[in-house]
């Protein structure tokens, strides 16, 4: 399989992707409570689908800055807004379905080509409740992670993210979007520290045996301390 041919939403082969080993330098990023594996990805030039139209800058007059950018591995003027959330939400969905069949969380991230388009590497696979990612470094054009929450567990309080989810993202000045059993997509945005549905349950593939399961204690957006509450069997 070559580069040439588009795939779905900037979904391509690992073999479009050069990979390399290096130790990590600084902290490593976790995703639920996983430790990294020493990769770092160098993203290549693979063709995707047409660059989206209507990308808002990060900064600039009518966007939030609650949250002085002490470091970000993004570009300057990374794109953010209605097109990244739309790409994102179809991107998630089309890896939802694989994911729930596998019982298993897929994760990457999205960035941008020097060319201006919008991309997503291709998903590592992880385990039921983790999966590891290579921490992100400055120059490949990241602007966010993404990752499912996979199959519906009944143990599990996987329709919000977790405080782990939002304060990795957080760590490397990048935004993330997580998707969960029952089809909700969330945005994890670094400017106002905090996460917020941009689509309900059902928005995407939700898995068939979801169960709902206290909707009404599920809010529309959240802060790290809000999801430590959430956890501790607060709401």
């Amino acid at each position: 399989m070559t580069c040439a041919g588009h795939f779905p939403y900037g979904l391509w082969p690992a073999s479009c992707l050069l990979g390399f080993l290096r130790p990590l330098e600084g902290p490593a990023m976790i995703r639920t409570a996983a430790t990294l594996a020493l990769v770092s990805l160098t993203l290549s030039a693979c063709a995707a689908p047409p660059t989206p139209t209507g990308l808002q800058p990060m900064s600039g007059p009518g966007v939030p800055q609650t949250a002085p950018v002490v470091y970000s591995v993004a570009p300057p003027n990374a794109p953010r807004g209605p097109a990244v959330d739309a790409f994102a939400k179809a991107f998630l969905d089309n890896i939802q379905a694989a994911s729930i069949a596998d019982r298993r969380e897929y994760c990457g991230y999205f960035y941008i080509t020097p060319e201006g388009q919008l991309r997503g590497t291709p998903p590592r696979i992880g385990t039921f409740a983790t999966c590891d990612m290579p921490e992100p470094r400055p120059g490949q054009g990241i602007i966010a992670s993404y990752h499912t929450h996979g199959a519906y567990g009944g143990g599990y309080d996987n329709e919000v993210p977790s405080a782990i989810d939002l304060t990795s993202d957080f760590d490397y000045g990048i935004n993330g979007y997580v998707s969960t059993p029952g089809g909700r997509v969330w945005l994890v945005d670094f400017q106002t520290l905090s996460t917020r549905q941009i689509c309900g349950l059902g928005c995407i593939t939700m898995d068939p045996r979801f169960q709902p399961r206290d909707e009404a204690g599920i809010r529309i957006s959240y802060t790290v301390p809000d999801l430590r509450r959430r956890n501790s069997g607060g709401h």
